[in-house]
């Protein structure tokens, strides 16, 4: 890989999701500042994650986003000051990218609570992201089963086909994106992603009609927007409809990869981009790196990730 990515960490707190998911006992979610907790080595949570960024040699130095009140004295990068849920978050990094880097170039976001080596940062990016470098939104699914996840056996997956010649695989979402700024509807997709990342933890049957009803009102603000740039306000319909297509689809045992691939960059994307990259601009790699899916939200995941 040639040249370095900038990539922005994301330090925000995590209340937690509104109820205690499915398998996890009670007591054992972690809340507040996950980054912020000391490793029995010395260094914080997200000080370890940077000091890994470092050393895999592929990016940028890091930008941390979230409250310098919490982070001071425990990084040596730039802490953007913000507070607040992940919506803030995000919006906060894409000021912090708007005024350092281009928006229309790649730009790397990693959540403060995983733990890869350097060296699996480098292989997810050889191996995954640079055959589709063009793409303008890039994700992961890293595939494996229940038994092979330790202390996050408990986290929802999901059952897509890589494609229509091969049977459903059992799949977790990973947390390093990237992104091209200026492709995406930056408002409906800090929402979405906002709205994702809450009931992140829950059965998909349990939370697609909630994700989609917490939507509608946002979708109709940016159709209100479009129609003073003469576009055709139909955001209110479109995405709701692409999601809850795919999601009937995935129910059926039907739904590949690139079904979802196809409903994120309806959600995501300006129009114009949705055939740019030779057809594919959103692109979600399977790999089988499974620290990328191991986001450390109980005391167990800490443990396992401290021992490491």
């Amino acid at each position: 890989m040639s040249g370095r990515l900038p990539i922005v960490v994301l330090g925000g707190s995590d209340p937690g999701p509104d109820a205690v998911p499915q398998g996890v006992p009670p007591g054992q979610l972690l809340t507040g500042f996950k980054g912020a907790k000391p490793l029995p080595w010395g260094r914080c949570l997200v000080a370890e994650l940077i000091h890994r960024i470092r050393q895999s040699e592929r990016f940028h130095e890091p930008l941390l986003i979230g409250p310098r009140r919490i982070y001071d004295g425990l990084v040596d990068v730039p802490v953007v000051d913000v507070e607040g849920h992940l919506a803030a978050t995000l919006q906060g990094a894409i000021e912090a990218i708007r005024g350092r880097y281009s928006m229309s170039e790649p730009v790397a976001f990693a959540t403060s609570d995983i733990l890869p080596t350097a060296e699996e940062f480098c292989r997810l990016l050889d191996e995954s992201y640079l055959p589709h470098g063009d793409a303008l939104f890039w994700g992961q699914f890293v595939a494996a089963e229940p038994d092979q996840m330790g202390a996050s056996s408990w986290k929802p997956s999901y059952r897509f086909r890589p494609d229509a010649e091969h049977p459903p695989r059992n799949l977790y979402p990973g947390h390093l994106v990237i992104a091209r700024p200026d492709a995406l509807r930056l408002s409906v997709a800090v929402h979405l992603l906002s709205v994702a990342y809450r009931y992140r933890n829950r059965d998909l049957r349990q939370r697609y009609v909630r994700m989609v009803a917490r939507s509608l009102w946002q979708l109709l603000q940016e159709d209100v927007r479009n129609l003073f740039t003469f576009q055709l306000p139909i955001l209110t319909v479109s995405i709701p409809y692409h999601a809850l297509a795919a999601f009937f689809r995935y129910r059926r045992g039907k739904a590949t990869v690139g079904d979802f691939e196809r409903a994120v960059a309806k959600g995501f994307l300006h129009r114009r981009h949705l055939h740019d990259a030779h057809g594919r601009p959103v692109v979600f790699s399977l790999s089988p790196i499974r620290s990328f899916a191991k986001d450390i939200d109980t005391i167990d995941e800490f443990a396992e990730a401290a021992e490491l």
